[in-house]
């Protein structure tokens, strides 16, 4: 196997995904929409596990290929496969870090063929394993050290104050989101296609093609 030269870690929502989030496109198959954007605009984090619990009741009687299925009508980003494929082609290694759930975070890794995925967890018995903030800035740095990327070859893109942990624990953080990030070394790139992230951390890191993944394409 091809050492991975480099590291980027997508959030889900806003970033590879725009638009409605995963748990609306959800909540709309459900035909609990209303109440999911009531959720969206939760704040304290024991209103949102409580959500999550009232989220994971919507879905118990539902078949999970119907679900996943529903998650097709999600708007993808702009360049979102040429991005990926780009990164890949310079031995990038891509992963997706977000607190939506586990499930639906994996269709869209699956998708777009992204090994290393972090997300809130559903159990079949309804046990929730909650993922927060936090977790996906230590993820991020767990990752990069099993993968043995350095340090100074990761990224992270994310477009909300809840990707700060993330984006401040790599040396290229990317946020998308319409306001200005909160540090003034992070690269503002608001609503940006994919593909263009990817040229960017690709041209920092001064990256060639990978001629070897090339050959076993």
């Amino acid at each position: 196997m091809t050492q991975p030269r480099a590291l980027v870690v997508f959030d889900l929502d806003g970033t590879l995904l725009r638009g409605p989030t995963v748990c609306e496109v959800l909540a709309q198959y459900v035909g609990r929409l209303p109440r999911m954007q009531e959720f969206e605009r939760l704040k304290q984090r024991n209103g949102i596990a409580a959500a999550r619990e009232e989220m994971a009741a919507w879905y118990r009687d539902v078949p999970r290929p119907a679900l996943l299925q529903s998650l097709s009508q999600a708007q993808h980003a702009p360049g979102l496969a040429e991005g990926i494929s780009l990164l890949k082609a310079h031995g990038v290694v891509i992963g997706i870090a977000s607190i939506t759930w586990h499930f639906a975070a994996t269709y869209f890794a699956d998708a777009l063929g992204i090994e290393h995925c972090l997300a809130t967890g559903l159990h079949d018995s309804g046990a929730i394993d909650h993922v927060w903030p936090e977790h996906k800035a230590a993820w991020v740095l767990d990752l990069a050290a099993r993968l043995k990327v350095p340090l100074e070859r990761t990224a992270a893109v994310g477009d909300s104050a809840g990707d700060y942990d993330m984006l401040s624990v790599v040396s290229t953080p990317v946020f998308v989101g319409a306001e200005p990030p909160p540090q003034a070394g992070w690269r503002h790139m608001p609503a940006a296609n994919i593909e263009h992230i990817a040229r960017h951390c690709i041209g920092l890191w001064s990256l060639q093609p990978n001629t070897a993944l090339q050959r076993d394409a």
